[in-house]
């Protein structure tokens, strides 16, 4: 956690089409997510305005409209999807997302993927 800034979370379970792994390409399955999005305190002219923080609304809005993303077919594309949503609020200065499969290879296992970037590393990620 970063000292003096604005934390927004999302956490959500959603169904995703993961079809990276050819055992799992029956179906939409549960992901869970978890997206955290830090604000510095200083940048904030009204902090009373959760709006001028940072809009988790956004941030789930992003998630959910995983769902309906033919394209997102695994964790990796789909985080980044988020990120993207996550970087567009130019009040973020740095941003968490985790995702994982809850219920995948017959309780042996639970893949897991999470990415933790800057806004610097996110602008030199997309040129």
């Amino acid at each position: 956690m970063l000292a003096d800034h604005w934390c927004a979370s999302v956490d959500a379970t959603i169904q995703l089409r993961t079809g990276c792994n050819p055992l799992e390409q029956h179906g939409p399955q549960a992901v869970i997510v978890h997206a955290d999005a830090w604000a510095p305190v200083a940048a904030i002219a009204d902090p009373h305005d959760i709006r001028q923080v940072v809009d988790y609304e956004v941030i789930f809005l992003a998630i959910r409209k995983l769902e309906q993303n033919e394209h997102c077919i695994c964790l990796e594309s789909s985080i980044l999807e988020v990120m993207d949503a996550i970087f567009a609020m130019a009040i973020v200065t740095e941003a968490f997302v985790s995702m994982h499969k809850p219920h995948v290879y017959n309780g042996q296992g639970t893949p897991a993927i999470s990415l933790k970037l800057t806004r610097a590393q996110w602008q030199t990620l997309n040129r």
